[in-house]
This record gives structure tokens, sequence and C-alpha cells, in this order.
């Protein structure tokens, strides 16, 4: 089964787009709210939102976190947020 890629670290380790899957690589969890088609986020109300607009949506699953934010955190310490980096690992090699 191919993998989708996290929204937040870029890794192909995602079950099924926005079922709420934990990313073992950031511990972004994928909810609901984005949906990506063909490199491009979208909201999946189609309310006509920019994809900035859509990057700094604070995210109910992710405690308030923007995926904005939660891809500086991951570039800066290597997990969505501080409090999760005991959670993470390095990504496979089947996962970059």
């Amino acid at each position: 089964m191919n993998k989708e890629r996290c929204l937040c670290c870029n890794y192909l380790t995602i079950e099924v787009r926005g079922d709420f899957d934990i990313c073992p690589v950031c511990f972004w969890e994928d909810d609901a709210y984005f949906m990506v088609n063909e490199g491009e986020i979208s909201s999946l109300y189609q309310d006509g939102s920019s994809e900035d607009d859509l990057l700094n949506v604070p995210s109910g699953a992710n405690n308030g976190l923007t995926l904005s934010e939660g891809r500086k955190n991951f570039k800066a310490f290597g997990a969505c947020e501080l409090s999760m980096k005991k959670y993470v690992r390095a990504p496979k090699a089947n996962e970059i």
C-alpha cells in the first residue's frame, strides 16, 4: 500500500489522508481540514481560502498548532512541537 506524505515533515508516513493518523517522524496528526491534491493544499470545505491562509489555521487535532508553525518547528528541532520530540523517530529509507 502506498503511503501519503505528511503535510508537516513531508515524509511518506500517512496511511489515509485526513484519517487522523499521527506521523511517527514529526508527530503531526493528519486532521481532515487539509487535503493534498497534486501537491497543493486545499480546504475540504472549498471555502476559497488561499494556501497561505490554510497554513495558518489552528489545527484542533494538533492542540491549536498551525501547519506553518509545525513545519517551522520540525525544521528547528525535529518534531511538530517541542513536547512531542520524545515520541518521534528518524524516517525509514522507504519513507523518504
